[in-house]
């Protein structure tokens, strides 16, 4: 279980539906749509318990026990992309619990 230094007060500024690779947004998601949280990236890393409820418990992380699959070597068509491909590559890794 988490700790109380786990803890964030936070307000989400937005939610975002997720349709193919548009966004709307709308003020809140109907069960079975992705949907993106905008304004709590810098508090989650790759996993976390939302909740509007202050007395809620923090869920447990789950823990993965398989290896990666595919491993790929990625470069830059352009150099000078190469900050955009490191930065686009970290939040790739900050989202997605099986990227290593």
């Amino acid at each position: 279980p988490g700790k109380k230094t786990d803890l964030y007060v936070k307000n989400i500024q937005r939610t975002v539906i997720m349709m193919g690779n548009k966004a709307e947004a709308v003020p809140d998601i109907p069960a079975g749509n992705t949907a993106a949280l905008v304004g709590v990236d810098q508090y989650l890393i790759k996993s976390g318990t939302i909740t509007d409820h202050e007395g809620a418990h923090n869920l447990k992380q789950m823990k993965f026990s398989v290896s990666p699959v595919v491993r790929v070597a990625v470069e830059p068509k352009n150099a000078a992309d190469l900050p955009k491909l490191v930065e686009g590559l970290k939040r790739l890794s900050k989202s997605d619990p099986m990227v290593q």
